[in-house]
């Protein structure tokens, strides 16, 4: 586990940060640029097209240049991209701010698949567990410190100075990236990969998918409930902000309600982590889907601001059990060789379910009532749950590891 600090877990942190302080206003800022309710939601939507588009081309980008080179390329991207943010915000500009967020999927999901890659790569399965959980809640801590600080910002600054504080995480991350500790990355990312011989540098030593060894079948089946829980993800702090503008409440109390769901997220990540290596995968992912979906549905029996935070603890009760359920599943499902291709194309499941929250909240708001959109999302989730509950055992995920 030693290995995997300072080059990932460090600056993974530094990153979760960066994205934590922004989430939570996306739609606010939305709103303050010029736009309504549905259009706002719409354009966070923006994130999940561009995700879809280029998850596939992110993983082969990272298995020809690497995992260290990727996330140094991602950190730079990501601050250029907040500053076409904070330029937006300033300027009232709309067309621009959506710019800034269709551009900053992508990079996420560069960043996120290549420190998934090495984590898989380095540890041995027995850890695995553990490794993917300790990623996952470097995302739970930025999701908990990342609204406090927002929060704090926007008592005092516009809510652009949250972008730009984003942009100094980011460039912290890549401080800690040059560090000596970090560059010995690729040197601790050698372990169990194959250097080619000059023989197979003339040919190619980047095999097509279908020539891996992948058990597709188990694939789809499990990326199936990995759509509904990133669609409850990505709808969940999308439905709060919405709630909660509705509610009446501060854009700063808003934020302070995702903040305590992250630390209950937090909290949960041991827990969590026993429950993958000593109970199984599909028995994980079950759990964090079903209370997932009670508490987007207690947000609608319960229409008031303590309703709110009740269903944002439960929410948040759910998907601390399931973190980094999602890495853990497709590290089980990857193969040896061609590891960052394939986790390319696993992640368009979650990918899909990312695009899917904020799309399915935008059109039923605009077609319907935000009461059910919530609704039909803490449907999906419960969904989701009893199909990897029905198809476990052809599945096959690792029950216990230890």
């Amino acid at each position: 586990m030693k290995d995997i600090w300072w080059p990932v877990i460090v600056p993974a942190l530094l990153f979760a940060i960066a994205i934590g302080t922004t989430t939570p206003i996306l739609i606010i800022a939305g709103l303050q640029a010029g736009g309504s309710q549905p259009t706002a939601a719409a354009i966070v939507a923006l994130m999940g097209v561009a995700s879809l588009i280029c998850t596939v081309p992110a993983g082969n980008f990272i298995d020809r240049v690497g995992d260290a080179r990727a996330m140094v390329v991602a950190s730079l991207a990501a601050i250029v991209v907040t500053g076409i943010t904070v330029v937006a915000l300033m300027l009232h500009s709309l067309p621009l701010y959506a710019l800034g967020l269709f551009l900053r999927a992508p990079i996420q999901d560069l960043w996120n698949l290549a420190r998934q890659a090495f984590v898989a790569t380095v540890l041995p399965p027995e850890d695995l567990g553990r490794g993917m959980t300790a990623l996952g809640g470097t995302m739970r801590v930025g999701n908990l410190l990342g609204p406090m600080v927002s929060a704090g910002l926007l008592y005092i600054w516009p809510v652009w100075s949250v972008f730009v504080f984003s942009a100094l995480c980011a460039l912290a991350a890549i401080i800690v990236l040059q560090l000596p500790a970090a560059r010995a990355f690729e040197d601790v990312a050698g372990i169990g990969r194959e250097k080619p011989s000059s023989a197979d540098k003339k040919s190619d030593t980047h095999p097509p998918l279908s020539q891996l060894d992948i058990r597709w079948n188990a694939v789809i089946l499990s990326g199936i409930s990995v759509i509904t829980l990133g669609l409850a993800r990505s709808a969940m702090p999308a439905v709060v902000q919405l709630w909660g503008v509705e509610l009446g409440l501060h854009k700063s109390t808003i934020s302070l309600i995702i903040a305590l769901g992250a630390a209950v997220e937090l909290c949960l990540m041991i827990p969590g982590a026993f429950i993958k290596d000593r109970m199984g995968r599909a028995t994980t992912l079950c759990s964090c889907l079903s209370i997932f979906g009670l508490g987007l549905i207690t947000m609608v029996l319960i229409p008031t601001a303590s309703g709110l935070w009740l269903s944002m603890f439960i929410m948040a009760l759910g998907n601390g059990l399931g973190t980094g359920i999602n890495m853990t599943i497709g590290a089980d499902l990857s193969p040896t060789e061609g590891r960052a291709k394939f986790l390319g194309v696993w992640a368009l499941f979650n990918t899909v379910g990312l695009l899917g929250g904020p799309s399915l909240i935008s059109a039923l708001v605009a077609l319907a009532t935000l009461h059910i959109g919530v609704l039909s999302c803490g449907g999906l989730a419960v969904f989701g749950a009893a199909w990897m509950f029905l198809w476990r055992n052809q599945i096959k995920l690792p029950k216990k590891v230890r």
